[in-house]
């Protein structure tokens, strides 16, 4: 997947948000014929990624150049079906617990070859606890992986699966880089600074926080990129990023806000895509702390909040309230689920009932002896959250809380929610493409996107029957028990699925933003006859 994780990225890369995560798409044959083009293109990014190892990156951001970088056995294409990539193909065992896959002939960008070696040992690295990678629950069902011979990766399964491509997904490391480096220290591998490639592009240069070179792949087996450079411009401003789409310094900028779609509208040579999507904007709770502790509390503070406000003044309607984890655009969203209701008097009757007085008349609900006072970290320089929290503080306000907002850089606020320093984080997830979303909820996920340590044995019963069941009818009616479980005791308040528009110049052709990933085909793309040099500062 090429995106977001594209999955976490390309393919299947899949997974989510549409619904996750498009990634790649397309299968390209041997030969490393350099198709006609050549030129640069640049794409602005509102954060700078966190690491460029798929193992441990945590951002949306990073998740988009991964999914450029790192292939899979297996893509996932735009209908959200999995195609061959470094895998010529598969065949599945006739019990259902195993599956084959049949690697082409390919090469890391460093020249070496990529071979069954590098996928047993990628896999491994994935599931080892020492690593701790966020994704480690997704590979629960997979038991292990072997080299049959150096172009033929088995893989076995705990039990049968509804689509083992999927379950068997994950991006290739490169065993000739990685393999000794010490596990406990994966936050300091090279790699993660200065990767090597097995897509269309290979990693030039990386300034932090200014810009991201991705130049074309020599060593890459497949049908090369049609341009010579893209440039990753961080841009966290949205006025800024706004301005350098319509003065073309940028061609191409995702999260365009829609109160800036109808400004760019009126200009010419840019055209809006509305890619729908995986991602939700929430409040994600810390359960450790004494207020969030309790599932009335975490309901009555998401009854407090007005959804419909938000879309209307945040997203200007290109959206719609959320009910939980797994968003619209997913196989098992369920349709039939109606969002919390914005019912201050209700929030105010659950708080009562969860012990919450204003003892002392001061307007702020407090509880044996502690008030309802608490810090909202969220993103500086999107609008979207800075103005959102005010709604926040001033909707929470009305029911006796008070909220302080705290805004950071991307990288640092991520780190301090990850490290569980947090009362609450205001932000955007983004789902995978499976619709599976234990890595957000399931009790055991505190290493992975589960930050708020969320638990509820229920919640994981119901998980772990959905994820055994083969058969997507039979196993929907559970999907659908855990979302109204999750509606009733809430790890964050879910407040709405925003349209993912993405801005692209009319200089560039055959650009297709996607579900999967704003930057989807990026080796498809071609500068317009007649679009001429990019103009912008970097190109």
């Amino acid at each position: 997947m090429r995106g977001a994780g594209r999955v976490q990225a390309r393919t299947v890369r899949a997974a989510a948000l549409c619904v996750a995560l498009a990634l790649a798409c397309g299968c390209h044959g041997p030969g490393n014929e350099v198709a006609p083009g050549g030129g640069t293109a640049v794409v602005a990014l509102a954060a700078d990624p966190d690491v460029l190892n798929p193992l441990i990156s945590d951002s949306a951001v990073a998740g988009i150049i991964n999914a450029e970088l790192y292939d899979g056995l297996a893509d996932m294409g735009e209908d959200l079906s999995y195609q061959p990539r470094l895998a010529r193909g598969w065949d599945v065992g006739p019990d259902g617990r195993s599956i084959t896959y049949h690697l082409r002939p390919w090469r890391w960008s460093d020249g070496a070859p990529l071979t069954a070696r590098d996928v047993v040992l990628s896999l491994e690295l994935f599931k080892d606890e020492r690593i701790g990678s966020k994704r480690r629950s997704l590979y629960r069902d997979v038991t292990g992986a072997e080299a049959v011979d150096d172009s033929t990766v088995r893989y076995t399964l705990a039990a049968p699966v509804a689509d083992p491509v999927q379950a068997t997904w994950h991006q290739v490391l490169p065993w000739h880089l990685v393999q000794g480096l010490d596990r406990a220290a994966v936050a300091t591998w090279p790699i993660n600074q200065a990767p090597v490639s097995s897509g269309e592009w290979r990693l030039d240069s990386w300034a932090h926080n200014r810009e991201l070179v991705l130049v074309r792949n020599p060593a890459y087996p497949g049908r090369a990129a049609r341009l010579d450079k893209v440039i990753f411009r961080i841009l966290p401003d949205e006025a800024t990023r706004l301005i350098a789409l319509e003065t073309g310094e940028v061609d191409v900028a995702d999260g365009v806000s829609p109160g800036s779609a109808a400004r760019l509208g009126k200009r010419g040579g840019l055209r809006l895509v509305d890619c729908g999507g995986r991602r939700i904007y929430g409040v994600q709770w810390n359960c450790l702390s004494p207020l969030f502790a309790d599932a009335p509390t975490r309901r009555a503070l998401s009854l407090a909040i007005d959804r419909r406000r938000m879309i209307s003044a945040l997203a200007d309607g290109y959206g719609q309230p959320a009910v939980g984890p797994i968003p619209p655009a997913l196989w098992n969203h369920d349709r039939a689920l109606q969002p919390d209701p914005y019912d201050p008097p209700a929030a105010r009757r659950l708080l009562a009932d969860a012990g919450w007085r204003d003892d002392d008349a001061d307007g702020v609900l407090e509880r044996r002896g502690r008030p309802l006072r608490f810090e909202v970290i969220t993103r500086a320089g999107d609008t979207v959250r800075e103005q959102g929290v005010a709604i926040l503080r001033e909707n929470l306000a009305a029911v006796g809380a008070v909220v302080e907002a705290r805004t950071m850089e991307q990288v640092a606020g991520v780190a301090q929610v990850r490290a569980g320093r947090f009362d609450a984080y205001f932000g955007l997830f983004i789902a995978n493409l499976y619709g599976n979303p234990a890595p957000f909820v399931r009790s055991t996920a505190t290493g992975e996107f589960n930050q708020g340590h969320y638990a509820n044995a229920a919640v994981d019963s119901l998980l772990d029957a959905a994820l055994g069941e083969r058969d997507r009818e039979r196993a929907l009616p559970t999907w659908k028990r855990l979302q109204a479980l999750l509606a009733q005791d809430p790890p964050m308040a879910y407040l709405f699925y925003p349209d993912n528009l993405v801005a692209v110049s009319t200089r560039l052709q055959d650009v297709r933003p996607h579900l999967l990933s704003p930057v989807n085909n990026l080796a498809e793309w071609r500068v317009a006859p007649g679009g001429g040099v990019a103009t912008g500062r970097g190109r």
